[in-house]
């Protein structure tokens, strides 16, 4: 008695479940391979020379162009942040750089990228948006010090030359 009220399996019931959803869906996928294949095969054999003739022109100018497209929109960009950025100093009251002396290495413009770099939060934690904020601090520290170390090389090389001054054979 137990076999004659079992009943088979069934797309409908069980565990057949998802066969029965799966080929309808794999019918259908089937079918759209097999529409873009005739629809390509035919496009691709029906062409004239004079529509060759157009997508070669079509996709060679948009390989000659797009990098100087690129450029373009690039530089937009940078020149839309710098603005936005100038007029977010400008908001929090430090439009002007802090100068307090004149060295050499404000005339080849390193101080005046540090002072404009210490201007960005030191303190982040590099969560969010701001992310690698804390590689970039780093960075600027390094620089910072290296900078530093550089000018005291120099003024310890002028000492010991003002000092080889004075000094006779």
């Amino acid at each position: 008695m137990d076999q004659q009220h079992q009943q088979p399996l069934d797309a409908d019931h069980g565990p057949g479940l998802g066969l029965g959803l799966l080929a309808p869906l794999t019918a259908r996928l089937a079918e759209y391979v097999s529409n873009a294949k005739h629809n390509i095969s035919e496009g691709v054999s029906g062409m004239t020379t004079q529509a060759w003739i157009r997508v070669v022109v079509i996709a060679g100018g948009y390989m000659l162009l797009r990098p100087y497209l690129q450029q373009l929109v690039t530089k937009g960009a940078v020149r839309k942040m710098e603005a936005d950025d100038k007029k977010a100093r400008e908001a929090d009251g430090a439009g002007e750089l802090p100068h307090p002396e004149l060295t050499p290495n404000e005339y080849r413009g390193i101080k005046d990228k540090l002072y404009a770099l210490e201007n960005d939060h030191d303190g982040a934690d590099g969560t969010g948006a701001d992310w690698g904020q804390k590689a970039r601090v780093r960075q600027r520290q390094m620089l910072r010090e290296m900078l530093e170390e550089d000018e005291r090389r120099r003024a310890a090389q002028d000492e010991d030359a003002d000092i080889q001054e004075f000094l006779e054979d």
